[in-house]
């Protein structure tokens, strides 16, 4: 038995370890659960022959018939929607085929490379001991033949939405019984003017507001007394609120009749992971609205005095998170993103000098204007400005910590020029300064 490749959609994997049929331990990062670019999925997966991967789906193996019927439809669901040329079930006991014939078939088939998936919810004695056990006598029948184990499923996102769905699918709504809401808002890039008349108007509303740490406390005042407030902030590498217990959260309150208002920094379905919540929404059956806020990559250049476009100087722009850069996948973004005129990168301060210098090595010049901009749109708002070259010591000079925004681009060279907000405060400042020192 085997299934052919369908639709082009995979999610990452998490590897354990990777070996070869000579029993040598290869090194392989860790890979994140996020879903991959799908250009460099189908690089990966859909291989030279010599280099062919194949999938292994292992279940546990039982009497009960409907129970491996399960793996063997799960395997041909994965076959369908991901980019693999081959897929195979095996089980642990009791039932073929079994981990050895399933290899020796993608071997058959043409894989130089078997990623075996333990079809367990979590991790144990089977997918710790067990599974990796066999693998390795399997594999070890084929010379040069290397293999990888994955995580088990465990607590992911979608599990949980999964999990909340079914819950949710037994407690049907009584008659009579108020069904709740969620909108998910956003707050803009911090100057309480720059709210919209909606989000306020909700704000009023709200029996529930669930809020982020780049959420300017001012816009809390709207709320009504009896209000109750959530916050869920995630502080760069500090305070991390998980975004499961976000989504539950947001299930759970609306669940029980309330008028939820999810309040983002910016806009929700820029790198806010508004999309992610509006997913787990649909598939808890919970009504939501979308209510739009300015972004910080538009209003906070705009404070600073630097257009994004601008006749003759920029045409293009590209927008990037350095929220990943730490796995790679910046590295990547700037590759794709090097041919535009103007780029801004969001929550990428930490990165500065590694971007500067990726960009350098991908053909930006030396002399590119770049500013940085702390605390847009606030009253202690901050620029400073350098190129490629100088700005990741001209930022640690000044010590800029996130919040931070980094414009790049020709277009920066206009910023002294159109310079407008928090002058005032930059000279008050100053003029403390002085005194202090004098």
């Amino acid at each position: 038995m085997h299934f052919e490749t369908g639709t082009r959609q995979w999610k990452g994997f998490r590897s354990v370890v990777i070996r070869n049929s000579q029993n040598d331990i290869k090194q392989r990062s860790t890979w994140d659960e996020s879903p991959l670019d799908r250009d460099l999925n189908l690089t990966l997966l859909n291989q030279s022959p010599e280099n062919q991967v194949g999938i292994l789906v292992v279940g546990h193996g039982s009497r009960r018939q409907e129970a491996n019927d399960d793996v063997r439809e799960a395997t041909r669901q994965i076959a369908r929607r991901g980019p693999f040329a081959c897929v195979e079930p095996a089980f642990l006991e009791i039932v073929s085929p079994t981990i050895e014939e399933g290899i020796a078939t993608l071997v058959e088939r043409g894989a130089r490379h078997v990623i075996i998936h333990p079809y367990f919810l979590s991790p144990g004695r089977h997918t710790r001991g067990d599974i990796p056990f066999n693998v390795h006598a399997a594999a070890s029948q084929h010379p040069g033949v290397t293999y990888q184990i994955t995580e088990p499923l465990a607590a992911h996102d979608l599990v949980i939405a999964a999990s909340i769905e079914r819950i949710l699918e037994a407690k049907k709504p009584s008659i009579g019984e108020r069904r709740g809401k969620v909108y998910l808002v956003g707050a803009g890039p911090g100057d309480p003017g720059l709210l919209t008349v909606k989000a306020w108007e909700l704000l009023r509303k709200a029996d529930v507001v669930i809020y982020d740490y780049l959420v300017n406390p001012d816009l809390l005042i709207h709320l009504k007394e009896d209000a109750e407030r959530i916050f869920v902030g995630k502080v760069g590498h500090g305070t991390q609120t998980p975004q499961s217990k976000i989504n539950a959260l947001l299930v759970s309150k609306a669940s029980g009749g309330k008028l939820v208002v999810r309040l983002k920094g910016g806009d929700p379905f820029l790198f806010g992971r508004g999309g992610e919540e509006a997913l787990i929404l649909r598939a808890a059956g919970i009504p939501f609205e979308i209510v739009p806020g300015i972004s910080s990559a538009l209003a906070v250049p705009a404070y600073a005095g630097i257009p994004l476009t601008h006749r003759g100087l920029s045409s293009s722009i590209v927008i990037l998170t350095g929220a990943n850069a730490g796995d790679g996948k910046l590295s990547e973004d700037l590759l794709n993103a090097r041919s535009a005129d103007t780029i801004v990168v969001l929550m990428g301060i930490a990165y500065l000098r590694d971007i500067a210098e990726q960009l350098v090595i991908l053909g930006k010049s030396l002399d590119t204007p770049v500013a940085v901009i702390q605390w847009g749109t606030y009253e202690s708002q901050q620029v400073v400005t350098g190129t490629l070259e100088t700005i990741a010591d001209v930022a640690a000079g000044q010590r800029l910590r996130s919040p931070s925004i980094i414009v790049i681009g020709e277009v920066v060279s206009l910023q002294k020029t159109l310079s407008w907000f928090g002058e005032s405060f930059a000279e008050r400042m100053e003029l403390e300064r002085v005194l202090t020192t004098s």
